[in-house]
């Protein structure tokens, strides 16, 4: 069976897509591609970059109280720029389209609803799913609930036929949320979550969309992958691949390490180091898509890590550098499976309202998140069949 491709977009040009997605497959037998879109802009806010981080808590469901800084973040959960790698999807029959993260941080499938409360702004603001209008609508009912920092999300369990990239999925269940958490999802490109994480942690043990693709014999192998291309065009952003990984997107060999807990693609690191000083031994980390920065699950090692590449704090949560001085700090050398990754300064401090943020911020001492700022620099292999992680340098 061929290799599947499918990739993400952050904007809603839905029609030109799906255009788009049939040309590819007709063009080439043996994998179906659909360019990788991402935000344009390439500077990110500061509330933006706050609002990462107090989402990110949410959705580790982290307390004020499981935190060593003494002042958190309020700011609500923004859209924020150049931060998420987006893709549609379509459920039902005739299609309904929608824009969403495929996250690896998290489980559970999830779509606004039709008939989600009047005053749900995030849910009215977005595409919502109408189960009325597909003629593949098996009902369900049953309750499901969802618990962010923020709050509950609610709704309940839904199955019908979804399609990603080509690949068509029959009998999958997902949420329909009639109530979104607090103001998290408000503004929010997106429209829901595909979660791409182990079916254990899902909702009601309800398979995630990978499971079936690879239980229906959609994929022939039970892999996937992402290459986020940093430095490309909204249009032209990267790729997550199905089914398999793509030797054109990295350098040399991945590297691979067993998943230590499954649930989230956890996994132990060896080290993390500056300028051969090791800041942290032995310690767990996620590889998440669904967030953009380092979460360092430590707070000595959070404020030792910033001082070391040379920042300053900035607040509770940021740390900065002189923006003259960005191509002059060290690399960080992450340490993984016996194998060195080492990031360079470029790609770990971004640009905010003319300041040079260190893309290392503590949430709490809980566990390392390793989201965009690493995966967009070394591809990422999730291989469920065998449990493991792989890394290799992104070409």
């Amino acid at each position: 069976m061929a290799q599947r491709a499918f990739t993400i977009k952050s904007n809603k040009m839905f029609k030109h897509l799906v255009i788009m997605a049939v040309i590819s497959a007709v063009q080439c037998a043996d994998v179906v591609r659909i360019p990788l879109h991402r935000h344009e802009k390439s500077h990110r806010t500061l509330a933006s970059v706050r609002a990462e981080i107090a989402g990110l808590r949410s959705k580790y469901n982290v307390t004020k109280t499981q935190t060593q800084t003494q002042s958190v973040s309020k700011e609500t959960l923004i859209n924020s720029e150049n931060m998420g790698y987006y893709g549609n999807i379509s459920i039902g029959t005739p299609p309904q389209y929608f824009l969403v993260l495929f996250d690896t941080g998290s489980s559970d499938f999830w779509i606004p609803s039709s008939n989600c409360l009047t005053k749900d702004y995030a849910c009215h603001d977005h595409h919502r799913y109408n189960s009325s209008k597909s003629s593949t609508y098996i009902p369900n009912g049953k309750q499901a609930g969802m618990l962010y920092g923020s709050g509950d999300m609610s709704g309940y369990f839904s199955t019908d036929t979804v399609r990603i990239g080509g690949l068509i999925i029959t009998n999958q269940t997902f949420v329909e949320a009639t109530k979104e958490p607090g103001n998290t999802f408000n503004h929010k490109h997106f429209d829901g979550i595909v979660g791409m994480a182990y079916r254990s942690f899902a909702s009601d043990h309800v398979a995630p969309p990978f499971y079936n693709m690879w239980s229906q014999h959609l994929i022939s192998k039970d892999i996937f992958s992402f290459y986020l291309a940093r430095n490309g065009s909204s249009q032209q952003g990267g790729e997550l691949i199905l089914g398999g990984s793509d030797p054109k997107y990295y350098r040399g060999n991945i590297s691979y390490v067993p998943v230590t807990q499954q649930g989230y693609w956890q996994f132990k690191v060896d080290s993390i180091s500056v300028n051969g000083t090791t800041v942290k031994r032995n310690f767990q980390a996620i590889a998440d898509t669904g967030t953009s920065l380092i979460a360092v699950g430590d707070y000595e090692a959070f404020v030792a890590l910033n001082e070391k590449i040379g920042a300053k704090r900035f607040d509770a949560d940021n740390f900065y550098v002189n923006c003259s001085t960005v191509a002059s700090l060290p690399n960080v050398d992450i340490g993984i499976g016996g194998k060195n990754f080492s990031l360079a300064p470029s790609t770990y401090i971004h640009h905010s309202n003319g300041l040079c943020l260190s893309s290392f911020f503590y949430m709490a001492d809980y566990i390392w998140v390793l989201g965009d700022t690493f995966i967009g620099n070394f591809y990422t292999e999730f291989d469920l069949g065998n449990n493991r992680v792989g890394f290799a340098t992104a070409a």
